[in-house]
C-alpha cells in the first residue's frame, strides 16, 4: 500500500511540476510575442509618420514651386488654390492610414493641422506669385510639422528633443 501511495504521490509531482513549467514558460513567451507586437506597432507607426512629415514637405514644396498649375477649385477646394498633385494624394492616403493606426487623439489631431496648414498655404499661393508668399503662412506649416512630430515622438515613446530647426542659411 505504501509503495502505490509513494509512486501515486511521485507521479502526481512530476505531472505538477509538468503542469506548473508548462504554464511558466506559456506566460513568458505570451509576455515575448507582446513585446515583438509592440515594437513592431511603434516600428509601424514611426515608418508613417516619417512619410506622412516627407509627403507634407513635398506637397509644400509643390506649392511653392514657380511653375505650380493654379486651379480656380477642385475637390480640394472650393477657393483657388495651387495644384498640389500626386504630393497632396499621398498626404492625403497617409492621413488616413494614421486615423487608422495612432494610439492618441492628439496625434490625429497634429495630423490634421499639418495638412490644413498645407491646404491653406496652396491656397495663398494662388493669389502670389513664387517666392512673394507671406512668411507666416510658411511658418504656420513649420509650426505644424513641429507640433505634429512632437505629438508623434510622444505617442511613440521617444525622448523629447528641441524641433526647432533652422530656416536660414548660417
Amino acid at each position: 500500500m505504501t509503495q502505490v501511495v509513494l509512486a501515486l504521490l511521485s507521479v502526481t509531482g512530476a505531472l505538477v511540476g509538468v503542469l506548473l513549467g508548462s504554464l511558466l514558460n506559456a506566460r513568458v513567451q505570451r509576455a515575448s510575442w507582446q513585446q515583438q507586437e509592440s515594437a513592431m506597432s511603434i516600428r509601424d507607426r514611426r515608418t508613417t509618420y516619417a512619410a506622412f512629415v516627407a509627403a507634407c514637405r513635398e506637397w509644400r514644396a509643390t506649392v511653392l514651386a514657380p511653375d505650380v498649375r493654379i486651379l480656380p477649385a477642385s475637390s480640394v477646394s472650393r477657393q483657388p488654390h495651387a495644384d498640389g498633385g500626386q504630393a497632396r494624394v499621398q498626404v492625403v492616403r497617409y492621413r488616413a492610414e494614421i486615423g487608422l493606426i495612432a494610439h492618441r487623439t492628439a496625434t490625429l489631431q497634429a495630423a490634421a493641422a499639418l495638412m490644413l496648414a498645407v491646404g491653406q498655404l496652396a491656397e495663398v499661393r494662388a493669389g502670389h506669385e513664387a517666392g512673394e508668399v507671406p512668411e507666416p503662412f510658411i511658418e504656420a506649416c513649420r509650426g505644424a510639422e513641429r507640433e505634429f512630430n512632437r505629438v508623434a515622438r510622444a505617442e511613440l515613446h521617444s525622448p523629447e528633443i528641441h524641433l526647432e530647426t533652422p530656416t536660414g542659411l548660417i
